[in-house]
């Protein structure tokens, strides 16, 4: 195996080589240099907007940040082998093949190495894995989430329901293991190991109750002066430098909310909603449908010393009862978008401007497609490169009423 210390390149360049490239489905961009990635991305996002731009220049740049082991989130499926014994990695490309992984370019090391140490502690443990194909086997999935800004890990395994025997040697286990170098400048602390029950039997890889196996069933991040803490089952994004690439972008862009109303839809555990209400707003109101977001964003406005100003929703954005004619209504939607109901419930509120954070830039044509039609133009737009190594990308865009 090589080693951590720098990543090994391809024959004369400079761009880095990875042992699973081509094989493994989690980076497909890896062998062409980051400006020239960004500048397709670019280019395909103009052209899918040209027709809602009217003339309005795309913005955005390069990434600043070194693009390699900025992942601090880990989602590997426990599969088993031929052999029959768990093993854990990432899909091939268009495929339910495991690939299993002994190197990463995209995630941090620690994350790396952990999922390696975890497989063989489950192989250790006889525990068995989950089989698609008859919907056997107990361990679904192997979670891992790193904290950039405080370098706390939480773990987490996924199962079918029923007695865990195991569970609390495997925790231990786990924390034993996940004594790890230095991710991003922070030393690694496992807090917590989290067991999430599924009684799916599909290749979704959460569970819907998560129970704590030993410590913490959350992490703490601190970023932007702010402190969030992040359950399992929370959503938060999985760049290190997001602060850098995505939320100050967008803060910019929405302009000055000082005094002003702001609705954060979509708002997880308040990454956005909380940064508007340092940023001076009056008033901020989140709405999430996911409860472990809806815990993690109430603690968080409290613990950030901000409930007197931020109130949590716990409803579907496209049902929910906010406040009309909010000053700014940000909306960051799954990569499905706002679709036409997230849309009609856009335009029933009647916001002074609209942020759209899409992860998805043909599912922003098409919200935009309705938005446009409906008394509103876009004012700014901009590719935040959140994805390095793949052909996604971010894409903000603030939109005013005609």
């Amino acid at each position: 195996m090589r080693s951590p210390s720098a990543p090994a390149l391809v024959p004369g360049s400079d761009l880095p080589m990875c042992q699973h490239f081509g094989t493994c489905g989690g980076c497909s961009l890896l062998d062409r240099p980051i400006a020239a990635q960004w500048a397709e991305k670019h280019d395909h996002v103009a052209a899918l907007l040209a027709p809602f731009l009217d003339g309005i220049e795309l913005g955005g740049q390069a990434s600043e940040f070194p693009p390699l082991h900025f992942r601090t989130k880990l989602l590997y499926p426990v599969r088993p082998d031929a052999r029959g014994r768990p093993s854990l990695g990432i899909y091939a490309r268009r495929s339910h093949d495991l690939v299993r992984i002994e190197e990463c370019r995209t995630q941090a090391r620690a994350l790396t190495e952990i999922g390696r140490r975890a497989e063989q502690i489950l192989r250790d443990l006889r525990i068995t894995p989950f089989d698609e194909r008859d919907a056997s086997g107990f361990v679904r999935a192997f979670h891992a989430r790193l904290a950039p800004g405080t370098g706390e890990l939480l773990l987490g395994v996924v199962t079918r329901p029923g007695v865990f025997d195991e569970g609390s040697t495997l925790a231990n286990r786990l924390l034993e293991a996940a004594k790890l170098p230095a991710a991003g400048g922070k030393q690694v602390r496992a807090v917590g190991v989290v067991r999430s029950i599924s009684e799916r039997t599909d290749n979704f890889l959460l569970g819907e109750r998560h129970v704590p196996l030993k410590g913490h069933d959350h992490v703490v991040d601190r970023q932007d002066g702010l402190e969030f803490r992040i359950g399992l089952g929370s959503f938060y994004q999985v760049h290190r430098a997001a602060q850098q690439v995505l939320y100050a972008p967008a803060l910019a862009m929405a302009g000055d909310v000082t005094g002003q109303r702001v609705v954060d839809g979509y708002g997880g555990i308040g990454t956005f909603g909380l940064r508007f209400a340092k940023a001076g707003a009056a008033r901020v109101e989140i709405v999430e449908n996911g409860a472990s977001s809806c815990r993690d964003a109430r603690h968080n406005a409290e613990r950030n010393g901000m409930a007197d100003r931020v109130t949590v929703i716990e409803q579907p954005f496209a049902d929910a009862e906010f406040a009309a004619e909010p000053d700014l209504l940000v909306v960051d939607p799954t990569r499905s978008g706002l679709g036409p109901d997230g849309c009609a419930r856009v335009l029933a509120a009647r916001p002074g401007r609209i942020l759209h954070v899409a992860c998805s830039a043909q599912a922003l044509a098409r919200d935009l497609e309705i938005l446009t039609a409906r008394g509103y133009r876009v004012a700014a737009a901009e590719v935040c490169d959140m994805f390095p190594h793949t052909e996604h990308v971010e894409v903000l865009t603030l939109l005013r009423p005609r």
